[in-house]
């Protein structure tokens, strides 16, 4: 294991699923300081407090240090080892990228959606990892730490990177300042041991970069988009957000402020900024601000969208179970159940309007796969209820399009009435007695999470959280809309997804152990490709909490953000011919969805949804249960999508369409 490896687990706390906060030009500098520890020992390089040399140029076949290898080797002059840290800080990222890699491919970290790590449960239960040649090793803290505490003698490999931690200012971020004050004396000896580790000690304490406000003479003005100007663009008109913001990318760049009446809003586009947003943006952009108004109308204060930091990394964790595709696999019979009750009622031969069928029909899954409620009429309105409620209260506090007062008419407060008795039921529902025998589900998790700790997670709370999977639901019900759509539209893709349907129900309903990623190929790449085209939510609005740059162009503190992440699925660079929907895509070598930051339908940074592997599986089998039952049409035949774009993307109310015929007969779920 190299010792930007070590260095990244020594500093990476389990609470924040991150690491702890260490200024990032320590950071760089002793990653920079890792790599040169590991060429000493690799027999590459000497050095002391005044000069590196190059021992040996042979590569060592690892790509962690040979770059920074070869480039010792091309300079014939003998530089301080200052020169060389500042040098390989500059690619600082790459380094701890290949280490993280690294660390999740050999199962000590395990990764979140949402670019959090943890330790794997292999590593907290055992307090052991491989190394790099095979072996087993004791984890790094364990050791570290009884050499400071319990007066083990470190061995050389520790004594270094006692000393590089120390040097970046590590230990005062994993330590309380009472152990620090005990263990500071030995850290100071500890990290003077070592020739090398001193000299690389020295030039980061020493290395220097100087502070935004001295930089400030390159940046440039961030350019503007009057209301007019977005007026006069057909994508703008046609509510095509990805694609206007495309567009405006690559007029503009990266960033550009979009000036609504009484709303500016900062733009951020592009792959660059989607990987930013996936590294950095933890430090610098706030979710709450824009949630606020909207999760006080529902009476709580808090949720996993709005939360930031170690609180969404624990609320993550404990909703993953109940929103993962393994709930959709458990209880694949109860979701085709479900479909076909719904089939039949759209009946054959009368046209039906496309969003709200598909809204329907997420909405009554959803209800039971993760809330475990049972559909009865009363309930179903109920459902349509919370859907008109949730959607007016984005337009007023998330949107900003609609005045407070629309929110207290008396439909309003009717359909609030019914989202309290929503509360009420999913909560009796969920008793000890009621769930007896019951396969778990999200409610159960986060009873259990109210029971263990009601500060964390209190009653106020509980009802949001019990309802927010019926929420997200309406989203996937658009993309579900979008979906039915383009199948009708694409006959050549049709062709291939009813095939794939008929072998896979041949035999009567598949289980979980069937759906492999080769029995469900195309329905599949199908799901993919209309997420590209058809993001049901294309950005995020964000809050500058701590100021950036973006291409020498500054973003201040409080700045509103919109973060236009899916601006890249309409990129020529990333997706040829990016308007034509094409699902081979996907295949090799085309690859498209593999260009890093350029597919991200479920969002960049720390709020990744954390179902999206449900959204996948779950789309795939209503499209292949359709394509399996329903011979269908567009209505009009020639039908061309109108898009919807508030509060959600989503198909305008114009879509409908027709149940011809059934290819297959409705029948009940084979038990």
């Amino acid at each position: 294991m190299r010792f930007s490896e070590e260095l990244l687990l020594l500093l990476h706390s389990d609470d924040t699923g991150y690491f702890v906060p260490v200024p990032e030009w320590n950071m760089s500098c002793a990653l920079a300081g890792g790599v040169l520890l590991d060429l000493s020992l690799e027999g590459r390089i000497d050095s002391d407090l005044e000069s590196l040399i190059l021992v040996d140029p042979t590569p060592t076949g690892d790509p962690l240090l040979d770059p920074t290898l070869a480039e010792i080797a091309r300079d014939e002059t003998v530089r301080t080892p200052r020169f060389w840290v500042e040098r390989i800080a500059q690619r600082s990222d790459k380094i701890s990228d290949e280490s993280m890699n690294r660390l999740v491919n050999a199962g000590i970290f395990e990764a979140d959606s949402g670019g959090f790590l943890s330790l794997s449960k292999k590593v907290t239960r055992t307090g052991r990892y491989p190394l790099v040649d095979g072996r087993t090793g004791e984890e790094i803290k364990g050791r570290i730490f009884r050499s400071l505490f319990d007066g083990e003698i470190p061995e050389p490999r520790d004594v270094a990177i006692i000393a590089l931690v120390h040097s970046c200012g590590g230990f005062r971020a994993i330590l309380d300042p009472d152990e620090f004050d005990e263990a500071k004396d030995l850290i100071e000896l500890y990290a003077g041991m070592d020739l090398i580790a001193r000299g690389i000690a020295v030039a980061i304490r020493s290395s220097y970069r100087p502070p935004s406000s001295m930089r400030s003479g390159r940046r440039r003005p961030m350019p503007e988009v009057g209301m007019w100007e977005m007026l006069s663009s057909k994508a703008f008109r046609s509510r095509n957000v990805p694609k206007f913001l495309a567009e405006t990318f690559k007029e503009l760049g990266p960033v550009y402020k979009l000036k609504f009446p009484g709303r500016e809003l900062v733009a951020l586009v592009g792959t660059d900024v989607n990987k930013w947003a996936a590294k950095k943006g933890r430090h610098h952009l706030r979710t709450r601000d824009y949630l606020q108004g909207f999760q006080a109308e529902w009476g709580t204060a808090r949720s996993v969208a709005s939360l930031d930091g170690a609180d969404h990394f624990r609320m993550r964790r404990a909703m993953r179970a109940g929103c993962s595709s393994a709930v959709v696999k458990d209880r694949l019979a109860e979701l085709f159940l479900i479909g076909r009750r719904t089939f039949e009622r759209w009946g054959t031969g009368r046209v039906v309007p496309g969003e709200a069928a598909c809204q329907g029909l997420i909405g009554e899954q959803i209800g039971r796969l993760f809330v475990s409620i049972e559909r009865t009429e009363d309930l179903m309105e109920i459902l349509d209820h919370l859907l008109k409620f949730e959607y007016r209260a984005l337009l007023v506090h998330v949107h900003r399009l609609l005045p407070k007062f629309l929110l207290r008419t008396p439909r309003m407060r009717r359909y609030k009435k019914s989202v309290l008795e929503l509360y009420d039921h999913i909560h009796a529902s969920h008793t000890p007695g009621q769930r007896e025998g019951e396969r778990r589900d999200l409610v159960d998790d986060l009873m259990e999470l109210h029971h263990a700790d009601p500060q964390f997670m209190p009653e106020t709370n509980l009802g949001f959280a019990f309802i927010a999977p019926m929420i997200a639901g309406h989203y996937l019900g658009s993309a579900t809309a979008f979906s039915v759509y383009e199948l009708l539209k694409r006959p050549r893709f049709r062709e291939q997804i009813v095939a794939e349907a008929d072998n896979l129900f041949a035999g009567g309903d598949p289980t979980a152990a069937n759906l492999s990623p080769e029995s469900i190929d195309a329905a599949h790449r199908f799901s993919m490709e209309v997420l590209r085209l058809h993001p049901v939510i294309p950005t995020h609005l964000r809050t500058t909490m701590n100021s950036f740059e973006v291409g020498n162009i500054e973003v201040p503190a409080y700045s509103e953000l919109l973060v236009g992440y899916t601006a890249t699925h309409y990129m020529e660079e990333f997706f040829p011919d990016p308007e034509t929907f094409d699902i081979d895509r996907y295949l090799e070598p085309r690859d498209e969805h593999r260009q890093t930051g350029a597919y991200v339908p479920f969002g960049v940074g720390t709020h990744v949804c954390g179902g999206s592997g449900w959204t996948r599986l779950h789309m795939a089998a209503n499209l292949l249960l359709m394509a399996r039952h329903l011979d269908m049409e567009l209505v009009p035949s020639n039908y061309r999508l109108k898009l919807s774009s508030f509060p959600k993307s989503s198909p305008g109310k114009s879509f409908k369409f027709r149940v011809k015929g059934h290819r297959h007969p409705l029948r009940p779920a084979q038990s």
